[in-house]
């Protein structure tokens, strides 16, 4: 009993630990220059063409880094919680990208509910427009679903780039 005990401690302290740095990581992408830079220049080219959509464009980034702080300290979410999240970040990537990227989300209302680590979705699309070419010729398109009622399928037409910029792993 002791020695099960110790173990599920040791368990309990790594993943812990895991989720801690899970956080860092996602934080650290959200204030990357990178994708500071790109939102800024996005939002550059709309105020002189749309200023209706450069204010969405802000609002959006903003709720992005609202959702940032105050997620930073949670091990879990609400996935609704997430999803009003990675809606705004959807918002700012179509933006950029324009009818390039398409998302499809069908999540039931049921399953809105459920727990989610912070920033899962938006990792996950993160990766997919990381990886993959995202072109007129060559549209992206993310499928977001609930499979099984708990699990959380992001899938995406496969479209390697040559050359993909290193990451985190």
């Amino acid at each position: 009993f002791y020695e099960q005990w110790g173990r599920s401690r040791l368990e309990a302290e790594q993943l812990k630990r895991e989720n801690l740095q899970s956080q860092f990581l996602a934080l650290k992408n959200q204030v990357s220059p990178h994708f500071l830079f790109n939102s800024l220049s996005t939002l550059g080219s709309l105020i002189e063409e749309d200023q209706k959509r450069a204010s969405a464009f802000v609002q959006n980034l903003a709720s992005v880094y609202r959702y940032v702080l105050q997620s930073m300290d949670r091990a879990v979410v609400p996935l609704e919680t997430e999803l009003q999240a990675a809606r705004a970040y959807i918002f700012l990537q179509q933006t950029r990208f324009g009818e390039s990227l398409q998302v499809c989300l069908d999540v039931p209302d049921a399953s809105k509910g459920l727990g989610i680590v912070p920033f899962t979705i938006q990792l996950l699309l993160e990766n997919a427009i990381k990886h993959n070419i995202v072109s007129n010729e060559r549209p992206l398109t993310i499928r977001m679903s609930v499979e099984n009622g708990n699990q959380l399928v992001v899938k995406n037409n496969l479209q390697r780039k040559q050359s993909v910029e290193s990451g985190e792993g």
